[in-house]
């Protein structure tokens, strides 16, 4: 995803077949914090995963919603139902870290599985967000320097 001066974000995404209809595939990620020499998940840089979902969820639910209209050929009913049009937990799917810049982080993305936000038949959801003020004030202090505001 990014190679910042600090920071090394990747991103991976693997399958298995068993048998039945399809295989079964996620995503996965990896921060790797160069100066502690280890890895570390996103959601740790910030003050809670909870603070993280509640900069982003507004966002998120409508570029979710937009992917989702974009597939399926019509919008998606605000008023609906049906567990595949409700708008999912960022924070419960891999959340990764990216940078346009090559300083800082300065977007997040978000990567869904199959099932988690539509039908399987829909596929992988990415949702990629620009690092806003809210985003900021959710990171946890001695990490705010590596994170800067999207376009």
């Amino acid at each position: 995803m990014t190679d910042l001066p600090g920071w090394l974000s990747l991103s991976a995404g693997a399958s298995t077949y068993t048998s039945g209809a399809h295989p079964n595939h996620w995503s996965q990620a990896l921060l790797w914090d160069k100066a502690a020499g280890k890895s570390r998940v996103a959601t740790d840089l910030f003050v809670a995963k909870a603070a993280l979902a509640a900069a982003i969820r507004e966002p998120f639910c409508k570029a979710l919603n937009r992917e989702r209209a974009a597939r399926r050929g019509e919008p998606i009913d605000p008023n609906s139902d049906d567990m595949f049009d409700q708008c999912v937990d960022p924070t419960a799917s891999t959340v990764i870290l990216g940078s346009s810049n090559k300083q800082q982080f300065d977007w997040i993305g978000i990567l869904i599985a199959p099932y988690e936000a539509g039908p399987y038949a829909e596929g992988d959801y990415e949702i990629t967000l620009p690092v806003t003020k809210a985003v900021l004030a959710a990171v946890k202090p001695q990490y705010r320097s590596v994170f800067a505001l999207g376009r």
